[in-house]
């Protein structure tokens, strides 16, 4: 899920425009494009960000006109033409390169020229940036939220899905449970064939091997699990990290079902389990 929001504004004599874009992410990650004059500005603007949203790959870039731009005009960035044309001189003298450097090259450097706000400090700079990237971030949780309710509705279907696997799975068990050990009495007689065995023993063991394959618990379990993933999706607190978790544990008893049941059937019906929360997985990442 990626969402956008964007914004202009700012009091005389700034306007600003702030677009906002997030993408999936486990955390928070935050990073920036701003004009040369917010320089060390940076950490407030995720801090800001992140007061709002504590999920997400986070991009903020800034742009700024002056509404005086037409009396103030560009000034040239002289520390950074400086700074290139050194640089260019050192490797013309280092590997003995006889090109001059032209006009047009160094037109061509970044943000050479800049509006001239050298009168303004920075804490005006912010005082007129700041509401108009909190409005930015309003609209982008509105974007996230919108999605949100559509990505809700796909965690439900899957989690309904798996649902159904689970409760096909208890239907196998209980139709196989007197075949299974009917199958494993008939494979200790074969083995025993030749000795004599005590039936009171032989029992015993069949039953505790039956108990080794029984997943009566582990499908309980997946059922606790699936009931708290849905009841953890209606939640309106942060749930991102505990749907993961849940979705984590349901993996593990259907690797558990898997192992113990060892039956083509139930096998099928739990790589139709975890195909979907793989997709789900992959989701919740989206989610704070």
């Amino acid at each position: 899920m990626t969402g956008f929001g964007q914004a202009a504004g700012g009091s005389s004599p700034f306007r600003w425009a702030v677009e906002i874009r997030s993408w999936n992410h486990r955390f928070f990650e935050c990073s920036t494009r701003l004009p040369n004059v917010l320089f060390g500005l940076d950490e407030r603007i995720r801090d800001l960000v992140h007061s709002h949203i504590q999920r997400g790959k986070i991009a903020v870039s800034i742009s700024l006109r002056s509404k005086q731009t037409e009396t103030n005009g560009l000034v040239l960035d002289e520390k950074k033409i400086d700074f290139y044309i050194r640089s260019i001189r050192k490797i013309q003298k280092k590997y003995r390169l006889q090109e001059s450097i032209s006009v047009g090259a160094l037109l061509g450097v970044p943000n050479l020229f800049m509006v001239d706000h050298k009168e303004y400090s920075v804490e005006q700079y912010w005082g007129t940036l700041k509401p108009v990237i909190e409005e930015a971030v309003k609209r982008l949780i509105r974007a996230r939220a919108r999605e949100g309710l559509a990505l809700g509705r796909d965690l439900k279907k899957r989690a309904a899905l798996i649902q159904k696997s689970s409760d096909r799975i208890k239907a196998i068990s209980k139709t196989q449970s007197f075949e299974h050990t009917s199958r494993i009495k008939a494979r200790v007689l074969e083995l025993t064939r030749e000795t004599s065995v005590d039936s009171a023993r032989l029992e015993q063991e069949v039953v505790f091997l039956t108990e080794r394959s029984d997943i009566t618990e582990e499908l309980i379990r997946t059922d606790h699990h699936l009931d708290f993933f849905t009841k953890t999706l209606a939640s309106s607190a942060e749930v991102g990290k505990k749907l993961d978790f849940i979705a984590q544990e349901i993996h593990r008893e259907a690797n558990t079902i898997a192992s113990k049941a060892q039956d083509f059937k139930i096998a099928e019906e739990v790589v139709r389990i975890k195909s979907e929360l793989e997709k789900i997985r992959e989701q919740v990442q989206n989610i704070e």
